[in-house]
């Protein structure tokens, strides 16, 4: 069989085929290739790392009071190393808004990890261990250096005080 008949017996893939192996493209993706937010060249300094996790929370609703602070590692491509570990629990008004609020900070772990990062601030985020702090208390002086990180949740505005008069 000649080259010229053995290309003619084989049929171009088909439009439902080529949008078959698109789909699969985009479900192997990385997750955080796509978040809002994140600079085109991936998250670059501590700033910028800790404006993609508070983009990634959704405060629930009743949550009121509640606190969860999470210890992980990361490797030099963003992904989480493990399993965070939960090293401190402050629970809100009620144990099932407790539940929703635990359930949303790992839900926003999930929405953030792998974070897309450039080369150098991977090497950093390698050799450091980071202590995130879910809060949604009103916002206090809060040590923010490098790894250790605290996000306060956003005041509703009837929980604001009103800006004070001049």
């Amino acid at each position: 069989m000649s080259e010229q008949s053995e290309r003619a017996g084989r049929a171009r893939p088909g439009p439902a085929r080529l949008l078959a192996g698109l789909a699969v493209l985009l479900l192997l993706a990385p997750a955080g290739a796509a978040q809002p937010g994140i600079p085109g060249g991936g998250v670059n300094n501590w700033a910028e790392f800790r404006a993609a996790l508070a983009a990634c929370w959704a405060i629930p609703a009743g949550s009121d009071g509640a606190l969860i602070a999470f210890r992980f590692g990361l490797d030099k491509t963003g992904a989480i190393r493990g399993t965070p570990l939960v090293t401190a629990r402050q629970a809100g008004r009620s144990r099932q808004a407790w539940k929703g609020y635990e359930t949303a900070a790992r839900d926003a772990l999930s929405r953030c990890f792998p974070m897309p990062v450039t080369p150098a601030f991977g090497a950093v985020l390698g050799e450091s261990p980071i202590r995130l702090r879910f809060v949604n208390t009103p916002p206090t002086g809060a040590y923010q250096i490098n790894s250790n990180i605290t996000l306060f949740a956003p005041a509703a505005e009837a929980d604001r005080p009103p800006p004070p008069r001049r």
